[in-house]
């Protein structure tokens, strides 16, 4: 599952950049092309606890997972190219950060 993280948090990384960088205002159809990995890592994060941290601290985690999730729902729905890059800048990826540490 490590490799399938990086790979994701490479591509979660390039729509950030090609966004903020590049001026790409295309990262609504990015996302689209990655839903399956990200219902993948979500999955396997909700699962249980690999990070071996604190359990309160873990259901935080996944609580906040799942508003994370819901912002990045609702900018896809309504095409909010900028909800969609905070919810992935500031947060999703840095749960893919903290799931490369483990």
């Amino acid at each position: 599952m490590e490799e399938k993280i990086r790979d994701l948090h490479q591509k979660v990384q390039k729509i950030i950049n090609g966004y903020l960088i590049y001026q790409k205002r295309d990262n609504i159809e990015q996302m689209k092309k990655i839903v399956p990995q990200i219902q993948e890592y979500v999955l396997w994060f909700m699962e249980e606890n690999k990070l071996n941290i604190n359990q309160e601290k873990y259901q935080e985690l996944k609580n906040n997972l799942i508003f994370v999730l819901e912002d990045i729902l609702e900018a896809m729905e309504q095409g909010d190219r900028v909800l969609l890059n905070d919810a992935l800048a500031w947060d999703f990826v840095e749960y893919l950060k903290l799931s490369e540490m483990k």
